[in-house]
């Protein structure tokens, strides 16, 4: 992976894409950690069940992960 950020970038851009990218996979590993091993705040329990319900009851609707507000925004709001 990190041959195709050498060439297709320059170095300086490539080193940034690639720091970035082992960075967000840190950050994504530790919340899906908590997510799954730690006591939720109510905001997170209702956006875990949220994002749930759009796998497994309507994957057309219901697209936000953190936040509702874009699927106000473009009327992807899932009842849940």
């Amino acid at each position: 992976m990190t041959r195709l950020a050498y060439l297709l970038f320059p170095v300086h851009m490539a080193n940034g894409i690639i720091s970035g990218a082992f960075a967000f996979y840190v950050l994504y590993d530790c919340m899906h950690y908590a997510l799954h091993h730690t006591k939720l705040p109510t905001y997170m329990k209702e956006m875990k069940k949220y994002h749930l319900a759009h796998h497994y009851k309507n994957f057309d609707l219901g697209f936000g992960v953190t936040s509702k507000i874009w699927d106000y925004v473009f009327g992807t709001v899932l009842p849940v």
